[in-house]
């Protein structure tokens, strides 16, 4: 790992895993949750602490629409006091 703006970069190993505390985040915060699109982990950028911890992913995104709609997005995840929350879904391509 190393530190870029105070996000801790995690080394890249694929998505076949991810740390536990990472795929805690991304279930607690996404699977049934959200309405409209589904989301599917590509990497796992890493963490920065804010209060809590913001776990950084770059995942695939499916609007549910007429003709569903592929993006890029990055998706920030807080975990604080043993709670999930979305914090951001950026759309990079």
């Amino acid at each position: 790992m190393f530190n870029l703006g105070g996000i801790e970069i995690q080394e890249q190993i694929g998505m076949t895993s991810m740390p536990q505390k990472a795929a805690s985040a991304w279930s607690g915060a996404l699977e049934g949750k959200l309405v409209g699109a589904t989301y599917k982990p590509i990497a796992y950028v890493g963490t920065q602490v804010v209060k809590g911890v913001n776990h950084i992913f770059i995942a695939e995104q499916t609007l549910i629409v007429a003709t569903p709609e592929r993006h890029i997005v990055l998706v920030t995840i807080n975990e604080f006091d043993g709670n999930y929350s979305i914090v951001g879904i950026d759309r990079i391509i």
